[in-house]
């Protein structure tokens, strides 16, 4: 695991998140799937990117897109998925300690996928 990590292609990816941003809209449909996913049948995950992050923590992560001083939504309503994912690290530190590393992997994950997918 630890021979195929390249740090410098991570950091150029996480550096690129900062000049992609989504829509208002795009947001509050990203938040609303991420929400569904926890009640999907097994089957209906399958295929799907795994989400480690619960209400608890999506809560946090809109309040952040509003309120947060350093990662809210610019003026227009778009949000960079820098600072999306800075809201999902963010929102990770309330987890228990037996969940932390995992979703700190996840939140990395989850803003890779959503880059790809736009």
């Amino acid at each position: 695991m630890m021979d195929s990590f390249d740090p410098n292609r991570e950091l150029e990816r996480m550096r690129s998140w900062q000049n992609r941003s989504i829509t208002e809209r795009q947001f509050a449909e990203f938040v609303g799937r991420c929400r569904m996913y926890q009640y999907m049948s097994k089957s209906e995950r399958c295929g799907l990117p795994k989400l480690e992050f619960g209400d608890s923590q999506l809560n946090q992560v809109v309040d952040g897109y509003y309120n947060d001083e350093n990662f809210s939504k610019d003026m227009d309503g778009s949000i960079s998925l820098w600072n999306l994912y800075n809201l999902f690290t963010g929102a990770n530190k309330s987890s228990y300690i037996d969940r932390f590393l995992e979703r700190s992997v996840n939140a990395g994950d989850v803003i890779r996928n959503l880059a790809t997918a736009l």
